[in-house]
């Protein structure tokens, strides 16, 4: 009784879930693998926290160039007496005077600075800042990039759990169906009751199977969501169209010849890979911190003009102000080692990046190779898959055939099914499993760099 019980719980719980997904699948909105990149490029938290930046970098560039204009400013103040107020005796040239008191003071001052020579401090800078805003944008290229290889593997994940629920769905259907001839043949007197018990315990196993298998969809499509950036809990329906269904060996041939060997590899993504370009750009923006740094060991020369004018009224402005000029020069005699310091802290910096490049450059070492290694796994699977599906079929085809006659039993057949849909999930693994280690190899040599 348990077991009649557990099947018909199990068959309800998957008539909801499919008509659940009948109804979403009304109302979901329907993307395609260049879609949901498109989305996730346009959404991505790090592509905008990349570009951000960016414009941060493009401020310090303007700002390093102002260093080659002149500066200019205008003040302007008042003030006023508050006490001792009163008239003021004086005597001059022996005649008395009384002076009212003057309170209010107006000043107004004008000024250009410019600075001539400061030991190419300007120039390092202006070097560093736009070494600094290209390394900015080759971070939003790679930002790009790793957003387009992270959402590409996540739509084929999605893929691949909807063709293992499809599977599960024709598995459900094919055990439905057999129970269906097990119970006419027991009506006719030529099967058992024991078969049909068996198979009301294979079609609730393979039921519980189906429901997994809807769960796995829905989960890996709230992930593709999360990816993009976006509310995962939205309904959405995926397209495969851009991943075909099966790979023939003339493909992995061809997919084979155009990424080359390993070591070909390897130096193509040194020079195309983005996240290493950033590198360079860096330590270049740092050896140009070392001449800034140096700076300090040369004399600094700098002019100013400008006009002032100070009076107790608001006039005279001909009389009571003054134009002015000069040059400044500044010659470092002993700074108490700041400058060497300085020079010492910008060097070490620089060793810095350098030491990143190679460490950098080590890691991608380790990325194409584990992406090689994922690739011949995966070729390999494809045709271990390929040998296994084919003989399952035959096999689970035979058995079926005997069965009807008389010639196998139940467990003959029931493990032929098993056999088939194990191996037919283990080709749809393999299959899919193939497209993310090719994304994964062109991620690592840098074929995903550029724009959509």
């Amino acid at each position: 009784m348990n077991k009649y019980i557990l099947h018909t719980l199990s068959w309800a719980l998957v008539c909801s879930c499919t008509l659940l997904h009948a109804q979403e699948g009304g109302q979901a909105k329907i993307l395609t693998l260049r879609e949901c990149i498109a989305i996730g490029l346009d959404k991505s938290f790090d592509v905008q926290q990349s570009s951000a930046s960016t414009k941060a970098a493009a401020a310090r560039l303007v700002n390093a160039f102002g260093a080659y204009l002149p500066s200019a400013e205008v003040t302007a103040n008042y003030s006023r007496q508050l006490t001792n107020l009163r008239e003021q005796f004086s005597i001059v040239n022996g005649v008395p005077i009384v002076g009212q008191p003057l309170p209010n003071t107006y000043g107004l001052n004008g000024s250009i600075n410019l600075n001539v020579f400061d030991g190419f401090r300007r120039e390092s800078e202006y070097s560093s800042a736009q070494e600094n805003l290209s390394a900015t944008r080759s971070d939003v290229s790679y930002s790009r990039a790793l957003t387009r290889v992270t959402i590409t593997r996540q739509f084929i994940e999605v893929a691949r759990r909807k063709q293992v629920l499809n599977a599960r769905r024709e598995t459900v259907g094919l055990a439905q169906a057999t129970l269906e001839r097990i119970k006419e043949l027991l009506r006719v007197g030529r099967g058992t009751q024991q078969d049909v018990n068996s198979q009301e315990t294979e079609l609730a196993n393979q039921e519980v199977g189906l429901i997994q298998a809807e769960n796995d969809v829905a989960t890996a499509k709230a992930q593709l969501l999360a990816t993009m950036s976006v509310n995962p809990s939205q309904l959405i329906e995926t397209k495969e169209d851009e991943l075909p269904a099966d790979v023939s060996p003339q493909t992995v041939s061809s997919t084979r010849s155009r990424f080359g060997a390993e070591a070909e590899a390897v130096n193509r993504a040194f020079a195309k890979r983005s996240d290493v370009e950033a590198a360079v750009f860096r330590e270049q923006s740092a050896k140009s911190q070392i001449g800034s740094a140096s700076a300090g060991y040369y004399p600094s020369l700098s002019a100013t003009g400008g006009y002032t004018w100070r009076n107790f009224t608001i006039g005279d402005f001909d009389r009571q102000g003054q134009v002015f000029a000069g040059l400044f020069i500044r010659v470092p005699v002993f700074d108490q080692f700041t400058t060497h310091s300085n020079v010492e802290a910008a060097t070490l910096s620089h060793t810095q990046r350098i030491l990143d490049i190679e460490r950098l450059k080590n890691q991608i070492r380790t990325d194409v190779r584990s992406a090689y290694l994922q690739l011949t796994a995966a070729e390999k699977g494809l045709e271990v898959t390929a040998r296994a599906l084919s003989f399952a079929t035959f096999n689970a085809e035979a058995v079926r055939e005997r069965y009807n006659v008389g010639a196998a039993t139940m467990l003959d057949m029931q493990t032929a099914n098993n056999q088939l849909i194990t191996a037919q999930i283990n080709r749809i693994t393999a299959v899919f499993a193939y497209h993310s280690a090719v994304a994964a190899v062109d991620f690592a040599i840098g074929e995903m760099e550029g724009d959509l």
